[in-house]
């Protein structure tokens, strides 16, 4: 019975040794296939793109209004002017001048007298403008002239102007050179005023 016993445990000894030995061959033949297979697996490389960023809201400018502040003016209590005293009454002296004396004969004399013609002693000779004349500028001129005691233009200025200065000058040029006949009045010679119109035109064949 004991040697039974005996040849069991070394029938199970040895199936213990032949399966360790199974094992251990199994794994030295098939571990390099499977570290070849797992190697063989391509890899994919997934790129995941980040989500736009959200555009900032801009908020609305708020102006912040400063109140002007308040000034309150205390009213003033109304001022009353008493009526009962009466008002003090000025006399204004205007001073009134005396009568001007009647005018001499001498002072009216003095001031000259519109007459509608005079006598010449030398007619105005007006002289035409080369240049006014190159330019084809024609016109009246009317002359307000004072003639004194002796017969000359003391006083000459333009009544109505023909347009063009160089006309007006070369008639007052032309009657400051005249000589005219003094006007008497009363067999005495006295200061004249007279109104002298010069023209100045030119022909249709006059260059």
């Amino acid at each position: 019975m004991f040697a039974e016993d005996h040849s069991q445990r070394l029938c199970v000894g040895a199936t213990i040794v032949a399966v360790h030995a199974v094992g251990l061959y199994l794994a030295v033949t098939f571990a390099p296939r499977i570290q070849q297979a797992v190697a063989q697996v391509p890899l994919t490389a997934t790129f995941v793109s980040q989500p736009e960023p959200t555009p900032r809201r801009e908020l609305p400018q708020v102006s912040v209004v400063t109140p002007q502040p308040i000034v309150r003016i205390p009213e003033l209590p109304p001022i009353e002017i008493p009526t009962d005293a009466p008002a003090a009454s000025r006399a204004i002296t205007v001073p009134v001048q005396a009568p001007a004396p009647p005018a001499t004969q001498a002072e009216d004399r003095s001031t000259p007298k519109l007459v509608s013609t005079v006598e010449y002693v030398r007619e105005p000779a007006p002289r035409y403008p080369t240049q006014s004349r190159r330019l084809r500028e024609q016109g009246l001129v009317v002359l307000r002239v004072v003639i004194d005691e002796r017969g000359a233009a003391s006083s000459i200025e333009i009544e109505t102007s023909s347009g063009h200065a160089r006309l007006d000058d070369a008639a007052r040029e032309a009657v400051l050179r005249a000589a005219f006949r003094p006007y008497v009045e009363d067999g005495a010679p006295r200061r004249a005023l007279v109104l002298i119109p010069i023209e100045f035109a030119l022909n249709r064949g006059s260059a």
